[in-house]
Formats: structure tokens, C-alpha cells, sequence
């Protein structure tokens, strides 16, 4: 029991010397551009150091021990965030082929249809003919403002008005979707 709270005291210790110094290195990254909270790592950073200590290993020197830490903890959430996304974009790629089979059937029976929607959606404004394709791909606002880095009310807008002018442009061929 003695050995436990020893262990609790000089892990407080450590926590209350370098946290600030944790915290600076973790801020050197800037993490949050990426999505990260800088606390997730640094609650990463106290369950390392607690499970150095339970492990019974000495360090000499702490602030050099503890900057390694970070970086394998700010390496590793960068990792696993790259890991999420790629399994996204595969979910989301999956299932655009598994829907996009029923679609070309469809449109196949008219190649010049397909031409009229291709060049329509090409000829919109760049910005909202890239939101339009995104959302076309079945993107949420949400994920189209996160890819493209811009608002929800931006991306929303330019979304409503990209499709507004995709269906005048389809009209005006002879193309008009009801509902």
C-alpha cells in the first residue's frame, strides 16, 4: 500500500513540474488544425508517464523523457486520424460503386442525357461546382465544409445555389426532375 501511494505522490509530482512543459510541447504542433484536441494527447502523455512508473523504470531526465512522449502520442493521433479517414473515404468510395452500377444502367439507355448533366454541372461556378459534385457523391454539408475547410453556412449556400443553377441549366435542355 505504501508502494502505491508513493507512486500516486511522485506521479503528482511529476504531473505538477512538467504539465506546463507538456502542454507547450504539444502546443508546438498545433494539433487542432488537424481536428485534435490538445487534451487527448496530453491525457495520453499521464497515462504513459503512470505506466512508466508502475513499470518501476528510472528516468534520469524527465523533460527530455517526457518531449519523446509527446511526439510518439501526437504521431500516433495523427496516425490513427489518418487511419479514420482513410477508412471514410474507402466506406464512402464502396459505396458510390455499388450505387453508381444502378445509376449508369439508368442513364446508359441516354448517352446524350449524361453529356447534357455533365456539361451542366461544368459549366457552374468553380466554387459551387465543386460543392455540387461533393454533395452529388452523397457528401453531408458537414463533410464537404470539413474537406473543402470552409463553414457550413458557405458551403450550405453555395450547395443551394449550385443546385438551383444545375436544375435552370437541366431545364433549359429538356431535362427536369420531379419529385
Amino acid at each position: 500500500m505504501k508502494k502505491e501511494e508513493e507512486k500516486i505522490k511522485e506521479f503528482e509530482a511529476i504531473l505538477n513540474k512538467f504539465s506546463s512543459f507538456a502542454k507547450a510541447n504539444i502546443q508546438k504542433f498545433n494539433v487542432q488544425k488537424n481536428g485534435i484536441d490538445p487534451d487527448d494527447i496530453l491525457q495520453e502523455v499521464k497515462i504513459k508517464i503512470w505506466k512508466i512508473l508502475n513499470d518501476e523504470k528510472k528516468i534520469k531526465n524527465y523533460a527530455s523523457y517526457i518531449r519523446k512522449i509527446v511526439n510518439s502520442s501526437v504521431i500516433d493521433q495523427i496516425r490513427k486520424l489518418r487511419r479514420e479517414k482513410g477508412i471514410f473515404f474507402y466506406e464512402k468510395h464502396r459505396w458510390i460503386s455499388e450505387h453508381k452500377r444502378n445509376y449508369i444502367t439508368d442513364i446508359s439507355c441516354d448517352i446524350n442525357i449524361k453529356e447534357i448533366i455533365v456539361q451542366a454541372i461544368d459549366s457552374l461556378i468553380e466554387s459551387r461546382r465543386k460543392v455540387v459534385k461533393l454533395f452529388l457523391l452523397n457528401m453531408t454539408i458537414e463533410e464537404i465544409a470539413n474537406f473543402l475547410k470552409w463553414s457550413k453556412d458557405k458551403t450550405r449556400n453555395l450547395l443551394y445555389r449550385g443546385l438551383s443553377d444545375l436544375k435552370m441549366k437541366l431545364r433549359e435542355n429538356g431535362i427536369e426532375y420531379k419529385n
